[in-house]
């Protein structure tokens, strides 16, 4: 998985399983149990949704192409001190996230609150299991494992981008496109890093973890609020509140930044001298990326 094409190709595969065999066995599974999709059962439909999908891909590039685990997932152990600086960036760079996702929804319509909605219903663990811990392993292992993978043989930057770019793809949203790529490249520049895909785990866990425990206790402790939030309209006035809090909590993000960089400066001098090492860059945009976007687009528009 050396090449954008693989990557690409991968991705398709991903597309795939998403948009049309993922949803079959959903269906074969409503059909044998109805109630699979209930309130209380739907982190366990949800949950088999996200393995089907992400896992079962991995599974056949491993078969198909005859390679190993840990030669598309860089599994380098994550040391003590990078565990908890990403702790503090996950926090960190949160208002960040939400001010891009609260400027996405004054354009386009919020898709995921109902969704949120309907977890934060549940148990709290049921719901950190189905929103967080699954999407974080499944995800991760996909986009910043294989796919960044794959374009091991291109420059930094251009991996960092082309997979966060499927990454925000891959939700199927506008509303969730722009800040989802930003977190991928957060996400990507991490595993390059630290060279390990735990890195991105565990800030991917933190990020979904954090947005769904905030909506349970909100969905717990204000009556009505799934009717207040699925009929609100978003304004430029709702940007007031996520642009003070990113601007009040910024030195942090600052901070936090440069706590990483300085902890890893040994590191991201390897990365910069591996990139300069690089003579022969294979052709970025294959003929599978632009199958890959007119799936994406006609999806999008057969969507509405």
């Amino acid at each position: 998985m050396n090449y954008p094409k693989n990557a690409d190709k991968f991705m398709f595969l991903l597309m795939i399983f998403l948009i049309f065999i993922g949803n079959i066995v959903l269906l074969s599974i409503l059909r044998l149990f109805p109630n699979a999709l209930s309130a209380q059962n739907i982190w366990i439909s949800q949950s088999i949704f996200a393995i089907i999908c992400f896992i079962s891909p991995i599974i056949l590039v491993l078969f198909i192409k005859k390679i190993k685990f840990k030669d598309i997932i860089p599994l380098t152990p994550l040391s003590l001190k990078n565990f908890f600086l990403i702790i503090f960036l996950s926090f960190t760079i949160q208002p960040m996230l939400q001010l891009i996702g609260a400027i996405t929804n004054v354009f386009f319509k919020d898709e995921i609150s109902d969704a949120i909605g309907l977890f934060a219903s549940l148990s709290l663990p049921k719901a950190l299991f189905v929103s967080a811990l699954v999407p974080a392993i499944t995800e991760e292992l996909a986009f910043r494992g294989v796919i960044l993978t794959g374009y091991k043989k291109t420059p930094v930057l251009i991996g960092v981008l082309m997979s966060s770019f499927y990454f925000g793809v891959m939700h199927f949203t506008i509303s969730q496109l722009f800040y989802a790529i930003v977190g991928g490249i957060i996400f990507a520049y991490l595993v390059k890093v630290t060279k390990s895909i735990y890195s991105s785990i565990l800030m991917h866990f933190i990020f979904n973890g954090t947005q769904i425990t905030i909506a349970h206790i909100a969905y717990k402790y204000i009556p009505n609020i799934n009717e207040q939030i699925s009929n609100v309209t978003y304004t430029f006035k709702d940007l007031m509140y996520p642009l003070i809090y990113f601007l009040f909590t910024s030195p942090l993000l600052l901070l936090s930044i440069f706590l990483f960089i300085i902890c890893n400066k040994k590191e991201i001098n390897k990365l910069k001298e591996e990139c300069n090492q690089i003579i022969d860059k294979p052709k970025i945009f294959t003929l599978f990326f632009y199958i890959n976007m007119i799936v994406y687009v006609v999806y999008m528009i057969l969507k509405k």
